[in-house]
């Protein structure tokens, strides 16, 4: 277990080597939109804890993280006590194909497995870390179905996903009545075709789509973007 800062705030999160939290965890907090009428957060598949954590230091209401994995759950009731934060955020040991939260959440945030089973993937040796980047106990239709049992009417679903799934993304979203509102797509540099896209979207939603502009992550080999390093600094918990 190793003890660090969590980046860009004033936390501290506890993890085994090279699980405590990747870029997806960074940008998917950054890119999280929270309405001031916003009572109830939930973050599905809260692993140990990360997202949870960084959107506590903006948003002073209540926040529940769900995690299957024994292990994971520990460690996110542990890394909630370690920054004294028991009074407004929780976890809950289950599958989110039973979970049905008490009130429907006015935002549902989600860091899922990105890559599909099959006989050509290449999965670690790790079946902690299988889980967690693989869909074997969770797809994305089953992520979204869960989503529409536990979110308001007009309630908002953020989540980081592999770009090269957008479509599917829509049409997943579209069968279970969200609406795409807003996306990002992430590129590793200005040559570099997108891995990643974030996502917005509204439960029995209507409107226009926004499409930001691109989140480059690197400027050159090793060195961040501007935007990449003011993420990192924890530009949206410093305000």
């Amino acid at each position: 277990m190793v003890k660090r800062d969590l980046l860009g705030t004033k936390l501290y999160i506890e993890s085994d080597i090279g699980k405590a939290f990747n870029m997806d965890t960074i940008i998917l907090s950054d890119f999280v939109r929270i309405p001031k009428d916003t009572k109830s957060i939930l973050d599905f598949g809260t692993g140990n804890g990360a997202i949870m954590l960084y959107l506590s230091q903006r948003f002073q209401g209540q926040i529940t993280g769900i995690e299957l994995q024994e292990k994971r759950y520990e460690l996110a009731v542990h890394n909630i006590k370690l920054n004294n934060l028991e009074y407004r955020l929780d976890v809950v040991n289950m599958d989110l194909k039973t979970y049905r939260s008490k009130k429907h959440a006015d935002i549902i945030v989600s860091n899922p497995p990105f890559f599909k089973v099959n006989s050509q993937t290449k999965q670690s040796i790790d079946m902690d870390m299988q889980i967690a980047k693989h869909e074997i106990h969770l797809n994305l239709e089953t992520l979204i179905e869960a989503v529409s049992k536990n979110i308001k009417h007009g309630g908002l679903f953020f989540m980081v996903h592999k770009a090269d799934r957008l479509e599917e993304i829509i049409l997943v979203l579209n069968k279970f009545d969200f609406k795409l509102k807003r996306m990002r797509l992430v590129h590793p540099s200005l040559h570099h075709e997108p891995n990643q896209v974030l996502i917005e979207a509204k439960f029995k939603g209507k409107g226009h789509l926004i499409v930001e502009p691109p989140l480059i992550q690197y400027k050159e080999k090793g060195i961040y973007s501007d935007e990449m390093q003011s993420i990192y600094d924890g530009r949206m918990y410093h305000k």
